[in-house]
């Protein structure tokens, strides 16, 4: 599979995964994983109140997420939508600012691409440009009904 990404030798990691729940499990796990890897080995004990963000129309399965890793789901922070079901990077921002003033530490951003309800698109460069500034990790809950519904060639 690496390979047929074009990859340069194959080089790289991944994992396969049976549908859109788990994967966003898995990407909450890794971006843990990647700020804190002594989680590993000693427990969310070990490491402070960690926040993720998602927007208030993303899938069920970010709280579930957050739930099975221990992080809790109050510890999800919904961010605020448009009218047309889109995450609004302003509100983003101000809410992870918030959550620092808090002590709490943002780690993980799911923007989506193809919301349950509406199909709609966040703005993901915006929202990178957050989580660039903030070092948090960002994820893409990519759903493929919405582009084969507005593109059925």
């Amino acid at each position: 599979m690496r390979e047929m990404i074009g990859w340069p030798g194959g080089c790289g990691d991944g994992i396969f995964s049976p549908g859109g729940a788990i994967s966003n499990l898995y990407a909450m796990l890794i971006a843990r994983f990647k700020m804190f890897p002594e989680v590993k080995e000693k427990g969310m004990s070990a490491i402070p109140r960690l926040v993720a963000f998602t927007s208030e129309q993303s899938h069920f399965s970010v709280k579930k997420g957050a739930a099975a890793l221990g992080i809790g789901t109050d510890s999800v922070i919904l961010i605020r939508c448009d009218e047309r079901g889109k995450m609004i990077p302003s509100d983003l921002e101000r809410r992870i600012v918030e959550a620092k003033q808090k002590g709490y530490v943002p780690f993980f951003v799911s923007a989506t691409a193809g919301t349950t309800v509406y199909g709609a698109f966040d703005p993901l460069v915006a929202i990178s440009d957050v989580c660039r500034k903030f070092n948090i990790w960002m994820h893409v809950d990519v759903s493929i009904l919405p582009l084969i519904h507005n593109n059925p060639q």
